[in-house]
C-alpha cells in the first residue's frame, strides 16, 4: 500500500488525512506546529463552516461541536445602499464557528488516537525533496515562503498583484448574542465589509468580528493600529467606525464591556488572492501536489477558504485510494479535477472584491422584501458553485429570480 506524506494541519490538509486514515491509506502529517503550539497562537483565520463541510465532518466521525446553541442559523445582510439593504436569509443546513485554534488541535489527536503518524518539522525549501524519498506522493497544505517557488503563481488565474483589502479580526467581549445565532454582514460600498458571528474558542462562546477594508478607506487604520499599545484607543477607534459604518452591529454591544478576549486574540494583515500551480515534479520520479492555501488562497470575503479547503481534500483522498502510479498524469487529473471545484469559489471571491454590480444589488434589494429570495441566497454560501452562476451575468440572475418566484 502506498504512503502519503502531507504538509500542513490545516483544515485542508487534516480533512485530507483523517479521509485517507478512514479509507486505509497509510499517511504521515507534518506541520511546523504541534496541536499545544496552535492551541496557544494567534488567530490564523476566523471560519464558518457551512452545512456541506459539516456533513463531511460527520462522514469524518468529528463532530465535536454538533450542538444546537452552538449553530449558525443564517445571514443577516446589511449594506449602505440606496434604497438600504437589509434581511435576514435562513440557512436550510446550520453553520458552525469554532476558533481553529480549538479545531485543528482536536482534530490532530483524533488522527493520533486512530493510529495516525504526525511528526513537527521546520519547513524549509529542501523539505519535500526529502519527504519524497520517503513517500510515493506528498501533498502540501500549507501556505508557506519555503514552497512558493516549487508551485509558481499562475499570473493567469490571479488578476490581482497587491491585496484589495486590509484585514483585521478579533475575537470580542460585550456584543450581545443574536437570536437566532447569525453571521452579521456589512457590505459598505466603497469602504469594506464587516462580519461578526459567535465563535466556540478557548474559553467557550465569543463573538469574532472580522473588518475586510478597501485600502486608503475609513476602516483601514484597524489592519495596523496596535493593540499591545494603545487597548483603549483601539476599542474606542473600533467602537466609532462601528456606529458610522454598521450601526446595527454597534446597537449589540456594551461599551463598557467590549474588548478583546485577550491581546494575543487579534490578526491582521493583507492578502494578496493568489493561485499557484497545482503540482510539481520532485527529484527522480517523485511527485508533489498543492491543496489548500498552498494552491488557492481567496480573500475571506465569501468566507469560502476552509469549505473549499474542505471539499478539495475529500476529492483528492477519493483520487489517492483509487491507487497510482502518482505520476504526471495523476497530478494533472488531479490538478484539473479540483480546478473544476476551486475555479467557482476564485472567481466569486475576486468578483466580490470590486465593486458590487448592479444585478447583486438587485437581488439584495429584492431580498429585502421577500423571504424567499433571502433565504435562497444566504443559502448558496453552502453551494459556491450555484451562487457565482446566479452572479456572473445580469442574465443569469434575471433566471434565477424568475424560476424561484415561478416555483413559489
Amino acid at each position: 500500500m502506498p504512503e502519503i506524506g502531507i504538509v500542513g494541519a490545516g483544515i485542508s490538509g487534516l480533512h485530507l488525512t483523517l479521509r485517507l486514515q478512514q479509507l486505509g491509506v497509510p499517511t504521515v502529517l507534518y506541520a511546523e506546529h504541534g496541536p499545544d503550539e496552535i492551541a496557544m497562537s494567534r488567530p490564523s483565520n476566523l471560519v464558518v463552516r457551512f452545512g456541506h463541510t459539516r456533513e463531511r465532518e460527520r462522514l469524518l466521525g468529528i463532530t465535536h461541536w454538533d450542538r444546537p446553541d452552538l449553530d449558525v442559523y443564517g445571514l443577516n445582510v446589511a449594506a449602505e445602499t440606496t434604497p438600504p439593504v437589509g434581511f435576514f436569509g435562513k440557512l436550510s443546513k446550520p453553520a458552525s464557528g469554532v476558533d481553529f485554534r480549538v479545531y485543528l488541535p482536536r482534530l490532530i489527536h483524533d488522527y493520533l488516537d486512530r493510529g495516525g503518524e504526525f511528526e513537527v518539522t521546520t519547513p524549509e525549501t529542501t523539505m519535500i525533496d526529502r519527504l519524497a524519498e520517503r513517500h510515493d506522493l506528498v501533498v502540501v497544505a500549507t501556505k508557506q515562503r519555503a514552497f512558493e517557488k516549487l508551485f509558481p503563481k499562475d499570473t493567469v488565474r490571479s488578476p490581482y498583484s497587491s491585496p484589495q483589502r486590509s484585514l483585521c479580526g478579533g475575537l470580542y467581549h460585550g456584543i450581545a448574542p443574536s437570536d437566532p445565532s447569525w453571521v452579521h454582514f456589512q457590505m459598505i460600498p466603497e469602504v469594506g465589509e464587516i462580519f461578526c458571528t459567535r465563535l466556540v474558542s478557548l474559553d467557550g462562546p465569543i463573538h469574532g468580528m472580522v473588518i475586510e477594508a478597501i485600502p486608503g478607506r475609513p476602516l483601514e487604520p484597524l489592519s495596523y493600529l496596535s493593540y499591545d499599545e494603545a487597548p483603549a484607543e483601539f476599542n474606542r477607534t473600533l467602537l466609532e467606525l462601528l456606529a458610522e459604518h454598521a450601526p446595527p452591529l454597534r446597537e449589540r454591544i456594551d461599551a463598557a464591556e467590549f474588548g478583546l478576549a485577550r491581546p494575543i486574540d487579534l490578526l491582521q494583515g493583507r492578502i494578496t488572492p493568489t493561485v499557484r500551480g497545482g503540482w510539481a515534479q520532485l527529484s527522480g520520479d517523485r511527485y508533489a501536489l498543492a491543496v489548500g492555501d498552498a494552491w488557492v488562497l481567496n480573500d475571506p470575503i465569501s468566507g469560502q477558504g476552509a469549505n473549499l479547503g474542505s471539499l478539495c481534500a475529500f476529492a483528492l483522498a477519493d483520487l489517492i485510494s483509487a491507487g497510482g502510479p502518482y505520476d504526471e498524469e495523476f497530478c494533472r487529473r488531479a490538478e484539473k479535477e479540483l480546478w473544476r471545484l476551486a475555479e467557482p469559489v476564485v472567481n466569486w471571491s475576486n468578483s466580490a472584491l470590486g465593486p458590487p454590480p448592479d444585478n447583486v444589488l438587485d437581488i439584495m434589494r429584492t431580498a429585502t422584501t421577500d423571504q424567499r429570495i433571502a433565504d435562497a441566497f444566504v443559502n448558496q454560501f453552502d453551494d459556491p458553485a450555484a451562487m457565482w452562476e446566479v452572479l456572473r451575468s445580469a442574465d443569469n440572475t434575471r433566471t434565477w429570480l424568475s424560476q424561484l418566484w415561478a416555483t413559489a
